[in-house]
């Protein structure tokens, strides 16, 4: 996922969050979609499957590395581990704010 769609997320987040506590709201993002015509739904599940691919090519590594595969390092099993757990804490924490949000819209008074 690149910096540009985080950002374009956040700021949905950030005017949801805006919205939810009564404070005016100016330059509310399309929360379908931003204007290169990419949609929530989308980034989500490309940044899922982005953590579930590191996640995967970590565990290739640790295999490639406990079958005494003599290219696979130590550091880079490592590298690679640590790699997919910040990608899987980064999304642990996207889904809280998510929930939260959620839980926030749905309490409010209409």
């Amino acid at each position: 996922m690149n910096i540009e769609k985080m950002n374009a997320l956040l700021a949905q987040m950030q005017a949801m969050q805006q919205a939810t506590s009564g404070q005016p709201v100016s330059n509310l993002p399309s929360v379908a979609s931003d204007s290169n015509g990419v949609d929530f739904k989308t980034i989500l599940k490309n940044a899922v499957q982005d953590v579930s691919n590191a996640q995967n090519s970590a565990q290739a590594k640790v295999q490639a590395f406990s079958t005494g595969d003599s290219n696979m390092s130590l550091e880079e099993v490592m590298v690679s581990l640590q790699k997919a757990n910040i990608s899987f804490q980064g999304m642990l924490a996207v889904r809280n704010r998510l929930v939260d949000a959620y839980k926030e819209v749905t309490n409010l008074q209409v």
